[in-house]
């Protein structure tokens, strides 16, 4: 156990947390929303610090990353718990389950995790992802400044619900997001992830005024979210706030948990796709893979820069500089396209 940053004590042993839009009031012996950071008399506690329940060596473009570090690997890791609610939850025995029953795969201290990801062969860095890894944070923080020390580079994959000072003190030590912008609707947070919409804004805009490297993604669930004209707001808003440029994922919904819909048409995805290409750069989908709707083209002259056959890369149209080879349109910034030995 650890004790959690950002919360206040109140009278009668009682703290409210300051951690994410949640602003949980929590009892002694209780927990948060997140089911993981628990007030012990009066002292509000991380109960998942260190601990890690999962632990890949995944291609970024699996978190989904496309423009950081392309072809690359990146040890990803993850706990426990999270701050929302969301019935489709594609990785819901870690998320929406607590910590009293659990018994995780490893346990680390920030430094013995770095020192993991220096010593695996092929990996850049950090990613903190599976879970929501907001509600690791003390954990989180500590060992992307010890990867930053070390030279490791570090991504956070997200569903955004996280207050505006805290992710300010990520951003110096977060190379990349990955935030879940999950519908443009405000009813659809409140009914489908007991949250709000605007906390996710806020923080998209953000990370977008940053200088961390920002990619978006939203699971298209029929019925739900895929509303064209609503979507066509969402890319809109990213077009207006991030710049048209910020790269947008769309993932087909599968069925899980406890939403049991019929996958999502891939004429849906593939419609959705042209009408964010009206405004967006650089759109992706996900789940699906058919096409060239995985590859990235130069904005400039549409030259193809980088072929995706599901997880292998081919940059053949892009130099070493992020710039297309044809027209020298930068497209990947110069710093997160670096060549490693593999």
């Amino acid at each position: 156990m650890h004790e959690a940053l950002y919360y206040t004590a109140l009278k009668n042993h009682q703290v409210q947390c300051h951690l994410c839009p949640h602003n949980c009031r929590i009892k002694p012996g209780a927990y948060g929303d997140c089911l993981v950071r628990m007030n012990h008399g009066g002292v509000l506690l991380s109960k998942v610090y260190g601990k890690v329940e999962a632990m890949n060596l995944d291609p970024v473009e699996k978190k989904p990353l496309y423009h950081f570090f392309p072809g690359h690997k990146i040890l990803s890791v993850g706990t426990a718990g999270c701050n929302l609610r969301c019935p489709f939850c594609q990785n819901h025995s870690l998320t929406q389950g607590g910590v009293t029953d659990r018994q995780p795969l490893h346990e680390f201290s920030p430094v013995e995790l770095v020192e993991l990801a220096k010593r695996t062969p092929h990996n850049i860095g950090l990613a903190f992802t599976y879970n929501e890894p907001t509600v690791n944070y003390e954990f989180m923080l500590s060992a992307a400044v010890n990867a930053k020390q070390e030279g490791l580079h570090t991504a956070m994959i997200s569903n955004g619900y996280i207050n505006p000072e805290p992710l300010s003190s990520l951003m110096g030590m977060m190379d990349a997001f990955n935030i879940d912008l999950k519908a443009f609707n405000k009813l659809f947070y409140r009914m489908h992830c007991q949250g709000r919409l605007s906390p996710v804004l806020r923080t998209i805009k953000q990370i977008a005024r940053s200088d961390s490297h920002l990619e978006l993604t939203t699971l298209v669930i029929p019925g739900l979210n895929d509303d064209l004209q609503e979507f066509e707001q969402l890319c809109q808003w990213i077009a207006d706030e991030t710049g048209n440029s910020t790269v947008l994922h769309l993932s087909r919904y599968f069925p899980g948990y406890r939403l049991r819909l019929e996958p999502t048409p891939a004429k849906t995805l593939f419609r959705m796709y042209d009408l964010a290409k009206n405004v967006l750069h650089h759109v992706y989908l996900g789940n699906l893979f058919v096409g060239d709707h995985g590859d990235t083209f130069c904005p400039h002259c549409n030259n193809k820069l980088i072929e995706r056959n599901a997880y292998q890369v081919h940059p053949s149209g892009i130099d070493a500089s992020g710039n297309c080879q044809h027209c020298k349109t930068n497209v990947i910034k110069q710093h997160l396209y670096e060549h490693v030995d593999s």
